[in-house]
């Protein structure tokens, strides 16, 4: 049985909106928020990640995502996959989606334009839910399963020492009504991620990579996140981010070889919700596969 705090999730989201998973590790994969960064591996990529949500509460969202990408040889293309899966209280999706990209060579510098199709499955499972009510029709059985499409765009501007992304992950929102799931597109709904980052050298060969992702849908306040990321070695990076009104994050990432990557970090909360979780914490593995492109061109190595 789900406790109230599932039943808080389903009067915050009654609909399923234009909808982006939250992420911390973003940087480890730009791709969970921007179509137009597959490819920019410029090898054979394959990244799986799972994140938690504030443990301690029963029906916290939980996502786990599967991604993977190449650049097309001797193309300026670059195609991929992305399989993720969301929980929020007794809200489940499961989302396949397409990914395309194609990269303008500049001086020094190139420019990708990516777009993302799929279809996302989503059921709301009321019969979980404690409840006081038990003949309150509504919520006496689960939603049927509803299938519904997904597309979302983006840029993504790399050069040696810095970096500019923009998108929005999620052009299409879905509601639930007449007992059925139905697609809706809402300009005033959509999430839009706007950021950039640059790359400081410092001694010792180490580097300093700060950057800002931004936030916002119209008639709400933009939310931030600031990231400062320490590469200690040829290893090791370790990094502290801020996101404004919510969470304080701890992240870590080592290269176990040439092609084998893996990160975690830890959020805790700056709410009053401290008092009751034990934080978020995400993990990811990363493969970088030996298979190369004749891509061209620098790209900064943040996100």
């Amino acid at each position: 049985m789900r406790v109230l705090v599932a039943i808080s999730f389903l009067l915050s989201f009654p609909v399923f909106g234009q909808y982006s998973s939250l992420q911390s590790q973003y940087m480890f994969n730009p791709i969970a928020l921007n179509s137009a960064a597959t490819g920019s591996e410029e090898v054979m990529s394959a990244i799986g990640s799972f994140r938690a949500q504030w443990l301690g509460f029963e029906g916290a969202p939980t996502t786990g995502s599967i991604t993977v990408h190449a650049p097309l040889k001797d193309m300026n293309s670059s195609i991929g996959a992305q399989l993720y899966a969301d929980q929020i209280g007794v809200d489940n999706r499961t989302t396949l989606n397409a990914l395309y990209s194609y990269r303008i060579n500049m001086d020094n510098a190139s420019l990708r334009f990516g777009i993302s199709g799929g279809v996302s499955l989503i059921q709301s499972n009321y019969s979980e839910l404690q409840v006081f009510a038990s003949d309150d029709e509504v919520i006496a059985s689960n939603t049927p399963v509803g299938v519904q499409p997904n597309f979302g765009i983006g840029a993504y501007y790399t050069a040696e020492k810095y970096f500019a992304s923009f998108s929005i992950p999620a052009l299409l929102g879905h509601r639930f009504e007449d007992n059925k799931f139905r697609s809706f597109s809402d300009v005033a709904n959509y999430n839009f991620l706007l950021g950039g980052g640059y790359e400081f050298d410092l001694k010792n060969e180490m580097m300093l990579k700060p950057s800002v992702l931004m936030k916002f849908r119209a008639n709400n306040r933009a939310q931030f996140d600031f990231n400062a990321k320490l590469k200690l070695n040829e290893r090791f990076d370790v990094g502290l981010s801020y996101r404004t009104e919510e969470a304080v994050i701890g992240m870590f990432e080592a290269k176990i070889t040439n092609q084998l990557f893996v990160m975690y970090s830890f959020g805790m909360p700056t709410s009053k919700i401290a008092k009751y979780s034990f934080g978020s914490h995400e993990i990811g593995v990363k493969y970088n596969f030996v298979y190369k492109s004749n891509t061209q061109g620098p790209r900064f190595a943040g996100w």
